[in-house]
């Protein structure tokens, strides 16, 4: 009699073991955030790679921005954009981004026609240094450029006003056989500083003096947002499953620059077949294995079953996702096994 119940045991255990099928699965993550670019431009080198584990305050990219120069040198006498202004319509409203006068704002238009009778009085030279004289006041200029008997005499210094008739000579003491003529002071016009795309930033103040060179502006690509950072940070934690950019490289308004995987939310992902799907449902508890952890078996409840099938080898295959265990670490990518009674 005992033989008989121990056997009908074994029977039962046998067709329980009969019925019990396996399926292959993997850890995933099943959140990826994308990063996509906010605006054209540059990203500046960074030391990211595929698969570093980020935090969300960690900045990713950094944008570089174009500079915009002060042409020459002088004094920054007006300053018209702000950081966030569009540099196009700053530039149709006033002219220009900012305004520098120049370091000698005056010139002569002169000429030799009541210059000394001396035939070398008449004869003037680009880049020759003159004495300047207008009743009682005194000056220094500099012939900038020559056309027959006129000429252009910048004011190196000197009290003199636009309007002004001065002579020039050869001689410190304006001795009359030194004179090589006479001319109206006039006003060069003031040098415009000009850009294109977004202001992010301005780096002078209208007052100070500027050197040929000097940065006044950083600029960003028009479309970027009034106020757009130059850093772009992760957002999220978790560990960059996609990097498809590198430093240097030019970027357009919404390009991909990296995904992100959170690794505070994982699932386990079972490639079920068609023959066992009938046997799972929303909710299930199911037993599985990692191969990380050979010696140890978990237990997950069934989170959703994807309906959309993956034919393969004269059979489907349907994507179902299965809750995991806190209890050891765990990292996407990992194999494991689920079994299906």
């Amino acid at each position: 009699m005992k033989n008989s119940v121990l056997l009908a045991l074994l029977l039962c255990l046998l067709s329980i073991a009969a019925l019990a099928s396996t399926s292959d699965a993997t850890i995933v993550a099943p959140e990826t955030f994308k990063i996509t670019a906010p605006c054209a431009g540059t990203l500046l080198p960074f030391d990211w790679l595929q698969g570093d584990v980020v935090s969300a305050e960690d900045i990713l990219f950094t944008y570089q921005t174009t500079p915009v120069y002060s042409p020459d040198a002088g004094k920054l006498v007006a300053v018209y954009a702000a950081a966030g202004d569009d540099a196009g319509r700053v530039q149709s409203r006033y002219g220009a981004l900012a305004v520098i006068e120049p370091v000698h704002p005056l010139y002569l238009a002169a000429s030799n026609s009541q210059a000394y009778d001396d035939d070398e009085n008449k004869y003037l030279h680009a880049g020759e240094f003159l004495y300047l004289k207008n009743g009682n006041d005194k000056g220094t200029g500099r012939v900038t450029s020559v056309n027959g008997d006129n000429y252009t005499v910048e004011v190196l210094t000197g009290p003199f006003e636009p309007g002004d008739t001065v002579r020039c000579y050869r001689d410190s003491g304006h001795s009359n056989d030194s004179e090589t003529g006479r001319g109206k002071v006039h006003r060069y016009p003031d040098i415009t500083v000009t850009g294109e795309g977004r202001i992010v930033s301005v780096l002078a103040t209208a007052g100070t003096p500027v050197q040929t060179g000097d940065r006044l502006f950083e600029t960003l690509d028009i479309l970027a947002a009034p106020g757009q950072s130059l850093s772009i940070p992760a957002g999220v934690s978790g560990v960059l499953s996609a990097l498809p950019v590198t430093g240097g490289q030019t970027v357009a308004r919404g390009q991909l620059l990296c995904e992100i995987q959170n690794l505070s939310k994982l699932e386990l992902s079972i490639e079920l077949d068609e023959m066992d799907l009938p046997s799972v449902r929303v909710g299930d508890s199911l037993s599985y294995t990692l191969d990380a952890y050979p010696d140890r078996t978990f237990t997950g409840t069934v989170l959703r079953i994807y309906p959309l099938g993956s034919p393969r080898q004269n059979a489907t295959y349907y994507d179902v996702r299965l809750s995991v265990s806190g209890e050891v670490p765990l990292y996407p990518g990992m194999n494991g096994t689920v079994t299906i009674k």
